[in-house]
């Protein structure tokens, strides 16, 4: 909260600065948009990148991204409510009244690896040095795409701007576990990476296998997520037809729907006496809905209107 309470006083401040430098001059014809007239621009959300932050730290080792995401089995990826960049265009009806879109995409790709003992070496010679590798891919993306109106205050350089939008978001990802050591009916529990050993496998004994190993942990689809959008704040016309935005924003509802999640184990069968794969149902899937005054943010645009 605290983070939103420092982006929300940049805004007042951005929004004093701009009403300083938008005295009563005289304005160039051609200088605002009109009615008919169309915007392309970029927007940046950094409370959203706040949020994103507390799962990956700038500089941190990978292991640890990897750890912090494997530590939850039950939620494979996060909903990006609201994109930390997006694509947004605006057309104006009317010198008052807009429709505007916005759409971006975030996600992250891991191929962390890690050297082990070579089981087999040791085997042979209980000093040897030989290693193997591990490694472990993880993927997740996501994005959201925002439609609505948006309604503007004003005719000088400076203007309030408003609006209501439709917010439809998604998330997925996956995890791929490879071994350098081979579960076999000799080698039954073969050493693998201590994060793996100590974070990312949660097997329990089930009686016919009794040592298994995570191979792939996925979600048989993507989760969704519907919501409104409101926004509040100001839009200011630096030059012809370019205009820098803040507005705080504010989503009142949303819905998630998120698929099931599976884990594919690879352990030895004492009843089949061989290596063998099965999947585990680990989450039937669920649904959250998101309301409150909790769900605050804070957007920076650049816009360019097309006469």
């Amino acid at each position: 909260m605290k983070h939103i309470i420092k982006y929300s006083a940049l805004v007042v401040l951005a929004a004093y600065c701009m009403s300083v430098n938008a005295q009563q001059k005289p304005i160039p014809e051609g200088f605002l948009p009109s009615a008919g007239s169309t915007a392309i621009g970029f927007s940046i959300n950094p409370v959203a990148g706040i949020k994103a932050n507390g799962i990956f730290h700038t500089g941190d080792f990978i292991g640890n991204s990897v750890a912090s995401q494997g530590s939850y089995p039950y939620q494979m990826f996060l909903l990006a409510q609201s994109p930390m960049a997006s694509i947004s265009v605006k057309h104006k009806f009317s010198d008052v009244i807009a429709l505007k879109a916005s759409v971006g995409f975030s996600g992250a790709y891991f191929n962390y690896r890690e050297y082990v003992a070579d089981d087999k070496a040791r085997f042979n010679n209980p000093l040897s040095e030989d290693v193997v590798e591990d490694g472990i891919r993880f993927n997740m993306a996501g994005g959201g795409a925002m439609v609505g109106v948006e309604f503007t205050g004003g005719s000088r350089k400076l203007r309030f701007v408003g609006g209501v939008s439709l917010m439809y978001s998604f998330g997925g990802g996956s995890m791929l576990f490879k071994y350098g050591n081979i579960l076999t009916a000799q080698n039954q529990a073969p050493t693998c990476m201590k994060l793996i050993s100590d974070s990312l496998n949660d097997f329990s004994t089930n009686g016919d296998i009794a040592y298994a190993r995570p191979v792939k942990r996925y979600t048989t689809g993507v989760e969704h997520g519907v919501g409104v959008m409101c926004d509040l704040g100001v839009e200011w016309f630096f030059a012809e037809r370019l205009s820098l935005g803040a507005n705080v924003t504010f989503a009142p509802v949303v819905v998630a729907f998120q698929p099931q999640t599976y884990i594919v184990y690879e352990g030895y069968s004492a009843a089949q006496a061989a290596t063998v794969e099965y999947n585990k149902l680990i989450s039937p899937g669920s649904t959250s809905l998101l309301y409150g005054t909790e769900n605050l943010g804070v957007v920076l645009s650049l816009h360019y209107y097309f006469k």
